[in-house]
């Protein structure tokens, strides 16, 4: 990412969250940073750039996807199931 870097600061409601974060870090030797923005840059993505809201429970196809992503994307699911936010 060029240019000038921008913070937030985001209140993840869930101690449990931050902690999986940080292991999945250490565990792909990459920085919070980076699987956040990651994380962000594929919702967008998925929800799409034009002002268009996608169903959070429509069904996503794993075709062409790296083990590594399902297993993101798994993680998210089940992240969301648990905050009550829908998933697959």
């Amino acid at each position: 990412m060029a240019g000038k870097s921008t913070r937030i600061t985001v209140d993840l409601g869930s101690e449990e969250l931050v902690k999986s974060l940080k292991i999945a870090a250490v565990e792909q030797r990459r920085t919070v940073r980076d699987i956040v923005v990651e994380a962000l840059e594929a919702w967008l993505a998925y929800r799409g750039t034009g002002g268009e809201r996608t169903d959070a429970a429509t069904p996503r196809s794993d075709a062409g996807l790296s083990s590594g992503d399902k297993d993101y994307r798994s993680m998210i699911d089940t992240l969301n199931r648990y905050r009550g936010l829908g998933g697959r």
